[in-house]
C-alpha cells in the first residue's frame, strides 16, 4: 500500500511538475480566408475584433491571422513580469510556422511595437510590416533626451496603475483613454466593450513595459519592408505648435535608423486609425502590400 501510494504521489508531482514548466500561450488566435497568410495584432486593451473590417476587407486574398494578446479582452492572462518579450518569443515561433512566401504582420500601438521587436530579433520574421501608429520609444516622444533608466525610476507605477479599480472605475477610466483616441465616435463602445474586460495586471505591467524600452537604435537591425503610419486630425488648443508637419517630423526622427521604415500620415483620424479612416488606411496598405 505504502509502495502505490508512493507511486501516485510521485506521478501527482510531475504531473504538476510538467504543468508548471508549461508555458500558458501568451495569445489567442481566431484565422479567416484564404491566401497568402496576413497578422494582426491590436494595441492595448483590444481584443482581435478591432480587426474586424480589416479581415472583411482582405480574407478573400489572405488568410488572416487575428491575435489577441494574453490578459487583453478578455483574452486569459500570464503571470510573466515580461509579458511583451513572451508575446514576441511566441508569435515568432507561431508566425514562423503559419507564414507563406508574401506574408504581412500588421500591428496597432502597443500591437506595432511588439512587431518591431520581432522585425528585431528576426530579419525574415514576415516579408512586409505595418506598423499602425506606434513608436519605438513612446516615452521618447515629446523628450527625445530621455533614458529607459529615468523611465524605468519614474513610471514604475504605471505597473499598479489599475490593479485597484473595481470594474465601473476601469470601464470609465478605459472610456476617457479611448474616447481621447477614437475620432469615430460610433466604434467607443464597440471597443470599449472588449477592453474592459482585460486584466488589471496585464494593462500597467505591458504598458510600463512599452514606455521603458527603448528600440531607437535596434530597430536599424530591420531589413524587412516596413509602413509606418500615423494620424493627424486637429490642432489641439492646448497644444498651438504641435502641428502635423511636428509630428510627421517626430516620426521620422524616431524611425531614423530604420533604413527600410516609411512613415506617412494618414488624415482624419486619431490613434485608432483602421477605424477613424478605413477607405485612406485601406488604400496604403493596399498600395504597400501589392509593391
Amino acid at each position: 500500500m505504502k509502495i502505490i501510494l508512493s507511486i501516485f504521489l510521485c506521478l501527482a508531482f510531475a504531473n504538476i511538475q510538467a504543468q508548471e514548466n508549461t508555458p500558458s500561450t501568451a495569445f489567442e488566435v481566431t484565422v479567416h480566408g484564404k491566401g497568402d497568410t496576413m497578422f494582426l495584432i491590436p494595441g492595448a486593451s483590444c481584443s482581435g475584433n478591432v480587426w474586424n473590417e480589416t479581415v472583411a476587407k482582405y480574407k478573400e486574398n489572405y488568410q488572416i491571422h487575428v491575435i489577441t494578446l494574453a490578459g487583453y479582452g478578455g483574452a486569459k492572462p500570464i503571470a510573466s513580469e515580461t509579458v511583451l518579450q513572451e508575446v514576441k518569443t511566441q508569435l515568432i515561433k507561431y508566425i514562423k510556422k503559419q507564414k507563406t512566401d508574401n506574408s504581412v504582420l500588421i500591428g496597432h500601438s502597443i500591437g506595432g511595437f511588439t512587431s518591431l521587436l520581432m522585425a528585431i530579433d528576426e530579419e525574415d520574421i514576415v516579408s512586409k510590416i505595418i506598423i499602425v501608429d506606434s513608436l519605438p520609444f513612446l516615452a521618447g516622444a515629446s523628450n527625445p533626451a530621455v533614458t529607459e533608466e529615468i523611465v524605468k525610476s519614474s513610471y514604475g507605477m504605471l505597473k499598479e496603475m489599475y490593479m485597484p479599480m473595481d470594474s465601473v472605475t476601469l470601464r470609465n477610466t478605459l472610456k476617457q483613454t479611448l474616447n481621447s483616441m477614437m475620432r469615430n465616435k460610433e466604434k467607443l463602445d464597440f471597443v470599449l466593450n472588449d477592453a474592459a474586460k482585460s486584466d488589471r495586471r496585464t494593462l500597467g505591467y505591458t504598458m510600463f513595459e512599452m514606455m521603458s524600452n527603448d528600440l531607437r537604435d535596434k530597430i536599424s537591425n530591420i531589413k524587412t519592408p516596413t509602413l509606418v503610419l500615423t494620424n493627424w486630425n486637429t490642432t489641439i488648443a492646448q497644444f498651438p505648435n504641435f502641428t502635423q508637419a511636428t509630428k510627421l517630423k517626430m516620426y521620422q526622427e524616431q524611425y531614423k535608423n530604420c533604413n527600410t521604415c516609411t512613415v506617412k500620415i494618414i488624415n482624419k483620424a486619431e490613434h485608432f486609425i483602421m477605424l477613424d479612416n478605413p477607405t485612406e488606411f485601406f488604400k496604403e496598405v493596399s498600395n504597400f502590400i501589392k509593391k
